[in-house]
């Protein structure tokens, strides 16, 4: 399968190219270059409608990763590029997805849509209701790709749980901002500890999204279950977390 990652030059987005050149023909747009053997890369701004125009109809399916976290001292400043990339962005690489009928377009979302993710569980059935700004902009994304979806295109929000570096698996670091922050153990407010999402099981779960036919969905990858309950991974995609096994034998062995 021809495979297009919009803003696959970060570290989600290597992470994937790189495990899944072997099966696919994997092309990365973002605005810097990535030197990846076997993938192609292509330098172009996703918010530039004629650089989408200009690769999207090449591929058979689509992954969006392209996305702003504002954070710190200059947050209020980036909110307008969040917006116009993590939902202006989505909009356009999904409606020429659309119009050019590939066969799936795989939106990367967050559970950060959801305001207590990460601090508290999250119960079955809950709404998104974040309104910090990185939250926000993908609760909007993933209206727009409700909206949008039409056959033959399957469209999927993949809302993401803390994805990791295999390097500090079980621990997390912003993938945001990889260099200035440590990788740091996660815990709920309860102090119950759970690994972060391992990479292996990121790719696995984006692989057998290309190939799920259906309607709109938006579908909670998390390590642990007792973060959300959620079965829409196992029920739609057949996805488990393997690699949480390996972390409870660790957890295991250290008590």
């Amino acid at each position: 399968m021809r495979i297009l990652l919009i803003g696959g030059g970060g570290v989600v987005g290597t992470a994937l190219a790189t495990r899944m050149r072997a099966r696919h023909k994997v092309t990365v747009l973002d605005v810097r270059p990535v030197t990846i053997p076997g993938v192609r890369s292509v330098v172009a701004d996703a918010n530039e409608y004629a650089s989408l125009e200009a690769h999207v109809p090449a591929a058979d399916a689509v992954v969006h990763l392209a996305a702003i976290v504002p954070r710190g001292p200059e947050q209020a400043r980036q909110i307008d590029a969040a917006v116009r990339l993590n939902v202006g962005s989505v909009v356009g690489a999904l409606t020429i997805s659309v119009q050019e009928r590939l066969r799936s377009f795989v939106h990367i979302s967050s559970l950060s849509v959801f305001q207590e993710f990460g601090r508290h569980p999250i119960r079955a059935g809950a709404l998104p209701d974040s309104t910090a700004p990185y939250g926000l902009s993908k609760r909007l994304a993933e209206q727009a790709c409700a909206v949008l979806a039409a056959d033959p295109t399957t469209v999927t929000s993949l809302r993401l749980a803390f994805p990791a570096q295999e390097q500090d698996w079980p621990r997390w670091r912003s993938p945001s901002n990889p260099d200035a922050e440590g990788a740091r153990a996660l815990r709920l407010e309860d102090g119950t500890s759970y690994p972060a999402l391992h990479p292996d099981d990121l790719t696995d779960a984006v692989e057998r999204t290309l190939t799920r036919r259906g309607e709109y969905a938006a579908i909670a990858l998390a390590a642990d279950p007792r973060t959300i309950d959620d079965d829409s991974a196992q029920r739609l995609l057949g996805w488990s977390p393997l690699a949480k096994d390996a972390w409870l034998g660790a957890v295991g062995r250290k008590r």
